[in-house]
């Protein structure tokens, strides 16, 4: 099965699965007057929007390249997570404020019959099951959106398995505690709206958390002879794509023709090592040639911790 029908398939399972629990919990909350209930049948809803986002964004990235986005439309899917943080971060303010509000002026209520109590196990497996389900498709076809939606899923299950807890609690006459757990919720939701926008900060900035792949590809280089000396090397990443530009140091006297075939070793031998990259743009220069240049890494800063002195 090929990425995008992965992708749809997956978003349209989510939408419909948070669609039935929010309605499920948001019914059961209102009618059975459980606060903490309601308020994990509100964030839940929030998923809605947030499936129907890593669709929307799903279709755009599988879009091949054009003439004003040469490099792909897989970015959108980090576009796309940052929207997912927003959206989850509004639902998380909402739900404080109000939570604030009711311990403040005391508005505790008895929590009526045990269908409450079910309600929170059907999510808790629910979740849970979406969260692997998720998290393995992210994962699977390298996609940020993915990721960030399966994380929110997991931090639904801590926020599920919470509510349950103080469901039972209130039972026994803690009528407080359901207040208290709706406000938890909250701030659960709003570090769960931090943590996606902190992680989807990299690859708009053109920025690496990871930088293994630098390790990657100062390998491949080494089983290419006549390539010495790789530095200047740059990598970016759009979506499940990177992008690298680097600068090679070949024998001075060669001819041009064989220094290109040497770069075209070098893109190939990356290419292979590791299928994510998409393209390698290889500059040749003779070897001991000094000159100052842009910022980019070498083999020996990536084994020697990173310097912000570029200078060879």
């Amino acid at each position: 099965m090929e990425r995008n029908d992965i992708s749809l398939r997956a978003g349209w399972i989510g939408v419909f699965a948070n669609a039935f629990l929010a309605a499920l919990k948001i019914f059961v909350g209102w009618f059975f007057n459980s606060t903490a209930v309601l308020a994990d049948g509100i964030d839940t809803a929030t998923d809605i929007f947030t499936s129907l986002i890593t669709l929307i964004s799903s279709r755009i990235s599988s879009r091949p390249p054009d003439e004003t986005h040469p490099y792909g439309h897989e970015k959108i899917e980090a576009i796309a997570a940052k929207i997912v943080s927003f959206v989850i971060f509004y639902a998380g303010a909402s739900l404080m404020v109000s939570s604030l509000r009711k311990i403040y002026l005391g508005q505790y209520t008895v929590i009526i019959g045990v269908l409450p109590i079910v309600v929170s196990l059907i999510s808790i497996a629910a979740k849970t099951w979406l969260f692997i389900y998720k998290y393995r498709v992210g994962k699977k076809i390298k996609s940020s959106v993915f990721i960030a939606d399966a994380l929110n899923m997991r931090n639904d299950i801590l926020i599920s398995s919470t509510v349950f807890v103080s469901i039972i609690l209130s039972k026994y006459g803690l009528l407080w505690v359901d207040g208290v757990v709706a406000l938890m919720i909250s701030a659960m939701v709003i570090k769960t709206a931090f943590e996606i926008f902190r992680e989807t900060s990299y690859e708009l900035m053109d920025g690496m958390a990871n930088l293994d792949i630098y390790n990657q590809i100062f390998k491949a280089i080494e089983t290419v002879r006549g390539a010495f000396n790789p530095h200047k090397v740059r990598v970016r990443q759009a979506g499940y794509k990177y992008f690298v530009d680097m600068d090679i140091e070949v024998d001075g006297k060669i001819s041009v023709q064989e220094g290109h075939e040497i770069a075209t070793r070098v893109k190939h031998a990356i290419i292979k090592q590791n299928d994510r990259i998409a393209d390698v743009m290889v500059h040749v220069e003779p070897i001991g040639n000094v000159e100052k240049e842009a910022y980019g890494l070498s083999q020996n800063q990536i084994k020697g911790g990173i310097d912000s002195d570029n200078q060879r």
